[in-house]
């Protein structure tokens, strides 16, 4: 369940079984079809993605950094290649857009990107830098409802391409976010089911 963040018996029905069960799924929005656009989606099940400015994508990320971190000047973090997929795991995600890229460096949210190398699934994965930090990712924004949009966001520590691995550790959190153009805000968390995995 999402909290605020602080940074602070249904009715029977009359008509047939069958339409029932397409109004549960309807409702549900779990999709009963197999061409269902969400199909596989466990991250913002039901939501769909809102294509936004660049600008704009970077300042939600940059709002999700402040409220997933106490951001100091020793803090590194580098944006993953791809974006967090929404099906189930980190395999896959499309590719994080070179216009986004720009502008999450611009913002001073990340210093670079970076597509992780790991040993084994579990293992501190190692990026080609000289420090090591934290790797960011996240979902497309998706639209909640009017000014409300909503991501799940990613933290992994790495390390730097040779020496000593920091210890393995991972998060994932659902935020929701209110705002307009470059001004954004997390008005909700929740941890992500897909937390730790």
């Amino acid at each position: 369940m999402l909290q605020e963040h602080t940074n602070r018996s249904r009715p029977r029905s009359r008509h047939s079984g069958a339409l029932v069960g397409l109004a549960l799924c309807a409702l549900a929005v779990t999709g009963c079809t197999p061409t269902d656009p969400d199909a596989g989606s466990v991250r913002g099940r039901g939501l769909r993605v809102v294509h936004l400015p660049a600008a704009t994508e970077a300042s939600i990320y940059g709002a999700a950094v402040r409220a997933a971190f106490d951001v100091q000047p020793g803090l590194v973090l580098l944006a993953h290649a791809r974006r967090l997929p929404r099906t189930s795991g980190t395999a896959g995600g499309d590719t994080l857009p070179p216009a986004l890229i720009a502008a999450l460096e611009d913002r001073n949210v990340v210093t670079g990107r970076c597509e992780p190398k790991r040993e084994s699934a579990k293992d501190t994965p190692r990026c080609a830098v000289e420090s090591s930090g934290y790797i960011i990712r996240a979902t497309p924004v998706m639209r909640v409802a009017g000014d409300t949009v909503q991501i799940y966001f990613s933290a992994e520590t790495y390390a730097p391409a040779s020496g000593r691995k920091p210890s393995a550790l991972r998060f994932e959190k659902v935020y929701q976010l209110v705002g307009k153009g470059t001004n954004w805000r997390v008005v909700r968390e929740a941890r992500s089911p897909e937390d730790g995995r």
